[in-house]
């Protein structure tokens, strides 16, 4: 399978926010994710395959950190790597902008995202209670570049 992995541009904010929807019961809107693309499209990823963007990476650079605001792989291309290669390229972005970690929150309980990020060298740090609008608790991870 032979992607392109590029930063993302304004246009692709439909592809993205139906990725967002079909990976989340609680997506952002389109409108956010379309800020969040503008905003951070020299910091945020997104993978391509036969012309459609099949997984995304947004992130915003916060001083010395990358703070990985979202992130999903289309339903259909699950299972086939491209979330480790996605988190690989995040990684290496920050680096080549000379950023000291990589930060995240995920949900307590998603443990096939929590166990993808500790394979990338991520360590959960904290916990914060009811972080989520619905309520759940969030799992501060991070992944130190020095």
């Amino acid at each position: 399978m032979k992607v392109k992995v590029r930063n993302p541009t304004p246009a692709d904010a439909k592809q993205v926010y139906e990725i967002e929807r079909l990976s989340f019961e609680h997506p952002f809107s389109s409108n956010v994710i379309f800020i969040q693309l503008f905003l951070h499209s020299d910091t945020s990823l997104v993978i391509e395959y036969e012309g459609k963007v099949i997984a995304y990476a947004i992130a915003a650079k916060e001083g010395k950190r990358l703070h990985l605001l979202n992130f999903a792989v289309h339903p259909s291309y699950r299972g086939m790597g491209l979330g480790k290669l996605l988190l690989d390229r995040i990684i290496r972005l920050a680096k080549m902008k000379n950023l000291k970690e990589v930060y995240l929150e995920v949900e307590h309980d998603n443990e096939i995202a929590k166990n993808l990020y500790k394979k990338m060298g991520f360590k959960e740090v904290k916990v914060i209670k009811g972080y989520y609008p619905w309520g759940k608790d969030a799992i501060v991870m991070v992944r130190r570049l020095e």
